[in-house]
């Protein structure tokens, strides 16, 4: 009688939202030229995982007015951009709250135009992360 409940566990956790994907983890970060490449290790919380997105949005944000007009060059906001994506990477940060972060942060245009203009590295993720707010 004790094995049901035991083996129902995961399932009543994968209903309820528990995913391995909140766990953190460590992620290599490669830079280019002279720059080392940086290991980060993650510590999933919520405020964590905010601040994260919220940076992510916020150096997104930076990349779109330095490719759209603002002065140039767009290479370190395109930088800061990943870097940040690390971070919430590390952090096990989960696409709704990037989504989240996506959709208040940016408007609609600004975020089709980073969709089409981002490395694939990060625009699949950010089109993912629209898609599961109803943005995408």
């Amino acid at each position: 009688m004790r094995a049901v409940p035991l083996l129902l566990l995961p399932l009543a956790l994968a209903a309820c939202g528990g995913s391995a994907r909140t766990a953190a983890h460590t992620v290599t970060f490669e830079t280019a030229g002279a720059f080392p490449t940086s290991t980060i290790v993650g510590h999933y919380s919520v405020g964590n995982c905010t601040r994260d997105a919220a940076t992510v949005v916020d150096n997104a944000r930076d990349y779109y007015r330095h490719t759209t007009g603002g002065l140039g060059p767009a290479d370190l906001y395109f930088y800061e951009t990943r870097f940040a994506f690390a971070h919430f990477t590390a952090d096990g940060c989960t696409t709704m709250q990037l989504g989240t972060a996506l959709e208040h942060g940016l408007t609609a245009h600004q975020q089709r135009y980073l969709v089409a203009n981002l490395s694939s590295n990060l625009a699949q993720p950010f089109r993912s992360a629209l898609k599961a707010v109803g943005s995408g």
